[in-house]
């Protein structure tokens, strides 16, 4: 199904085992297929508030 027009969500960080895991909502997931195992790039700047995630290169 995919995304639908815009797409805003928010997700809850969860710790364990030495690491912090935030998941991909499922449309943003079908829309760009991602699937387990794909490495997904995030983007930030020292001091933003702000990240860009983008489509895995498969």
């Amino acid at each position: 199904m995919g995304i639908q027009n815009r797409f805003a969500d928010c997700r809850t960080a969860q710790e364990g085992d030495g690491s912090v895991t935030v998941t991909i909502p499922r449309p943003l997931a079908e829309e760009w297929g991602i699937e387990q195992g794909d490495q997904i790039p995030f983007y930030a700047e020292e001091g933003s508030d702000t990240a860009e995630i983008h489509r895995p290169n498969k």
